[in-house]
């Protein structure tokens, strides 16, 4: 059940902006000064921060009308779907082909992704300046602003991660108490120590027994094993071989936790009814809001239902339409074995007359359901996030407020990845990582009979076949260096080739944030190749 307390009204913080602002400014707030028009920090103002801080979970699909959430932008640069929509340049003026032909420049990236996140981490930072402003002795309070503090380092790790991985070098500053409230570019191998530096602080704030928040109470909170997790996309995205061994035991902690196992149906995972399950270690708890056209920065659900789903649908129970973004490749839906569960909870198979056929056309499915061709059309779709009618909530403008949890860490990678790093380190604490490769192999087919060996291909290929349509798969892809697969001869509907390069690893940085730093101290550099 969905737990709106962590998100209700978020208060002033001692900067003394009120976060509860419907104007694009209120996830831009002017960095506080430490102390400064404002009690010290205590465990009510910390948390009031700390909502404050969540609250950028919930801004991932359109924040300021930034169609960018991080699973779209992760399939349509992967080998499992295309771009889709209206047409060649449909999404943001033509944002959404650059960044899946790899072709961003400084006015055509992703604008949204740099602005949410860079805002998340300031909200943070007031979080930890109120940290350590508090001074009370009360043993209670003490323990609850330790809690407080683990959670505000895991989310600032996560979201500098989540610019990392798209523009490598970043600006950042731990706190920004003082003017001019600009800051150095880090470099990539600057942003990841910095991202180490706040998960390792996270995971030493946190106790045991704070393993997991999935407790109907703390549904959506950060966790330890959320921040094992983290720790562990960071450093094998780094290929960081020196931290395998603690990032291993880190995992093996979680497994042998118990606070965890893989749900039977894969395919109700996706529903409602499936939020903050067994699986689920880390979501974000998208609740019925108010977004609207000329209100982005409300808070609310997520576009991402209505983005991804077949344009014009009608007469398939259940589903609603949407804009016709991400078909799915054929590959994709292929590439899954007979008696797989995942394929068919992954992908829909809508194929039907008027497949192959021309924008605008209508196809009609064998059930008799139909819906109107988009641009690149194969007939496939994806599932995990579909627009379901159960999901649709009578509050602001429905395509822009869908609650579907966005499902960021899911048991199944822990698994597969504490598989992988034991290529490298060995069974770590008693953990067989051949016998969590099969516990996902074993829930996919409902049995014992397709078990394979420990091979990185066959865990990759698993990585694959579990996580399509969640946006994994490109940052897989680059992190395991086969980007061979990211190459297509003659892409659908454009007539010309797609090619990754070695400087396609990060998109272009916002020229307007390059353009406002010029003259500074500080001034931002643009990536190279761009």
């Amino acid at each position: 059940m969905k737990n709106p307390k962590l998100y209700i009204a978020v208060a002033v913080l001692s900067s003394g902006m009120m976060l509860t602002s419907c104007s694009q400014d209120f996830l831009e707030p002017e960095p506080t000064t430490k102390g400064a028009a404002g009690a010290a920090g205590d465990p009510l103002n910390i948390n009031s921060g700390l909502a404050a801080s969540y609250q950028i979970l919930g801004f991932d699909s359109y924040a300021n009308g930034s169609y960018e959430s991080s699973v779209f932008i992760g399939d349509i640069q992967s080998d499992d779907a295309w771009k889709g929509g209206g047409d060649a340049n449909d999404g943001m003026n033509g944002m959404n082909l650059a960044v899946s032909m790899f072709n961003t420049s400084g006015n055509l990236t992703l604008s949204g992704t740099w602005n949410i996140y860079t805002s998340g981490i300031t909200r943070v930072n007031s979080v930890l300046g109120l940290v350590e402003t508090a001074t009370t002795t009360n043993p209670a309070e003490v323990d609850l602003i330790r809690k407080y503090k683990a959670e505000a380092l895991f989310l600032r790790a996560y979201y500098l991660y989540m610019l990392w991985r798209s523009f490598g070098a970043v600006p950042f500053q731990e706190t920004l108490f003082e003017p001019p409230y600009v800051c150095r570019q880090l470099t990539p191998d600057e942003v990841y120590a910095q991202i180490i530096k706040d998960v390792d602080g996270s995971i030493e704030s946190f106790t045991d027994a704070e393993m997991s928040t999935n407790d109907g109470t703390n549904d959506g909170r950060a966790s330890l094993a959320a921040a094992y997790m983290l720790k562990a996309r960071a450093v094998m995205y780094q290929k960081d071989q020196a931290r395998y061994q603690e990032v291993a035991k880190g995992l093996a902690a979680v497994i042998k936790s118990g606070k965890f196992s893989l749900v039977k149906d894969y395919a109700s995972m996706w529903l409602q009814d499936g939020e903050f399950g067994s699986e689920s270690i880390f979501e974000a708890n998208l609740l019925p809001g108010s977004k609207d056209w000329g209100t982005a920065w409300n808070s609310g659900g997520t576009n991402l239902p209505s983005y991804i789903s077949p344009s014009s649908l009608e007469g398939d129970p259940g589903y609603k339409d949407g804009w016709g973004f991400c078909p799915a490749r054929k590959e994709a839906y292929e590439m899954f074995e007979k008696g797989d569960q995942r394929r068919d909870a992954s992908i829909r198979d809508l194929r039907g007359n008027a497949t192959g056929g021309n924008v605008g056309d209508k196809n009609t499915t064998p059930w008799g359901a139909s819906y109107v061709l988009r641009f690149q059309d194969t007939g496939f779709w994806m599932a995990k996030y579909s627009a379901r009618n159960a999901y649709r909530k009578p509050t602001g403008t429905g395509e822009l407020n869908w609650c579907n949890n966005l499902r960021i860490f899911r048991y199944a990678e822990t698994l597969l990845a504490y598989a992988e790093l034991t290529l490298t380190t060995g069974d770590v604490d008693g953990v067989s990582g051949a016998a969590c490769l099969n516990e996902v192999r074993d829930r996919a087919f409902g049995d014992q009979n397709h078990r394979v060996p420990l091979t990185l291909e066959n865990i990759q290929k698993e990585n694959h076949l579990e996580f399509v349509g969640e946006g994994h798969r490109y940052y897989d892809v680059v992190r395991w260096g086969i980007t061979n697969v990211l190459h297509v001869d003659n892409v659908p509907g454009l007539n010309t080739s797609r090619d990754w390069k070695e400087h396609n690893k990060y998109v272009a940085i916002p020229q307007g944030d390059i353009d406002a730093t010029k003259g500074t101290e500080f001034e931002l550099k643009q990536n190279p190749g761009y």
